[in-house]
């Protein structure tokens, strides 16, 4: 596995695991982790369709440019703190709907899909297709990566939800709210349909990374030597809780039993208002608390919220702007927390400093 004996990017690479880790199990070391990063950074930048392609779509199947963007943006870059250099294999967040057929429509930052499922009673074939392109795609991809990453960069794994949110994309979100009330059996059905064939899927990447000395990272930046997973499920948004529990948590449950360590993306209020339900998930090493933009900012006001985690026993990554940093260390426990903030360059090793003693 790799270690800062062979890994020159970041010479502080083992110290970094170690927070992680710690974190992991609701401890500090010396300081909780900072990543500076903030959530959703990648889709607040337009990227114009600017070379030989002719679509969006060609462009994110340009494996070479892929390639070449994410290695040219190393260049005179630093990685303070718990920030690591990962390649992500990304094509987009519906890249397992892909993997079953469903068409895509790209743009210049995503994907989105058409629903294809139309009767419950009747349903198309929903087999991982690993000779269509979109599966090879990534699979190559990941090959290509690997091929350049040796003590450069960790390179991780695709972007797969094939749960709850898979199934949305399939049926459609509308519609899977009346299937709830009028077909909640049907819609069981094709949820674990969906799901059947995913943990081999995420076997074979875990495979092909593990042979190359990598680590489990997704995404999420966090490295881990045994298996990583980001549990989600935007669509609770959609429903209430109770109806979240007997359609929604029994099929989370289920994908986290085969993970040693998961993070729950609590995408908003919305579905936050799961929590209780959400805390109780095995194998759930903490919580991402994205609190939105707008009315929902500043974090401050979150606080009640990030302590009932802390107090379930959970860690919990809270995503904060530098002006709101110490207000929030005033007011909040550090044990458990991991900060993302979106911090220049020129700033970070002060605001390290300032978390040491917190």
């Amino acid at each position: 596995m790799l270690s800062s004996r062979f890994f020159s990017a970041k010479s502080d690479f083992d110290e970094c695991i170690a927070r992680i880790y710690a974190w992991y199990d609701q401890k500090i070391i010396d300081r909780p982790p900072v990543r500076f990063h903030h959530h959703n950074v990648e889709y607040e930048k337009h990227r114009a369709i600017a070379g030989p392609w002719k679509t969006a779509e060609e462009r994110w199947l340009d494996l070479d440019f892929q390639i070449r963007t994410f290695t040219d943006s190393l260049q005179g870059a630093t990685f303070l703190g718990e920030t690591f250099p990962v390649f992500w294999p990304n094509l987009s967040a519906v890249v397992y709907n892909l993997f079953l057929g469903q068409r895509p429509d790209f743009d210049d930052v995503t994907a989105w899909v058409h629903p294809c499922v139309n009767d419950l009673d009747h349903l198309p074939p929903l087999k991982v297709q690993r000779e269509n392109r979109y599966y090879r795609a990534v699979e190559q991809l990941t090959a290509k990566a690997l091929a350049v990453a040796e003590g450069k960069f960790l390179v991780g794994y695709t972007d797969m939800y094939a749960g709850i949110d898979c199934t949305a994309a399939l049926r459609g979100a509308e519609q899977m709210c009346l299937d709830l009330i009028m077909h909640p059996d049907g819609l069981k059905n094709l949820i674990q349909t969906a799901f059947t064939e995913y943990t081999e899927v995420y076997s074979r990447f875990d495979a092909t990374l593990k042979s190359h000395r990598q680590l489990s990272v997704t995404w999420m930046n966090l490295p881990s030597f045994e298996t990583f997973n980001v549990l989600a499920c935007d669509f609770a948004v959609n429903i209430s809780p109770a109806h979240f529990d007997e359609l929604c948590l029994p099929a989370i449950r289920r994908e986290a039993e085969c993970y040693v360590h998961n993070v729950f993306h609590v995408d908003g209020k919305g579905v936050a208002k799961n929590i209780d339900s959400i805390l109780t998930l095995p194998n759930l090493a903490a919580i991402q608390w994205v609190q939105g933009y707008g009315i929902d900012q500043p974090i401050l006001q979150w606080i009640p919220l990030i302590e009932k985690i802390q107090q379930a026993g959970k860690s919990v990554i809270v995503d904060l702007v530098p002006a709101e940093l110490d207000a929030f260390m005033r007011r909040v426990d550090p044990t458990g927390i991991m900060l993302w903030i979106n911090a220049e360059p020129e700033h970070q090793t002060e605001i390290l400093q300032k978390v040491t003693h917190w």
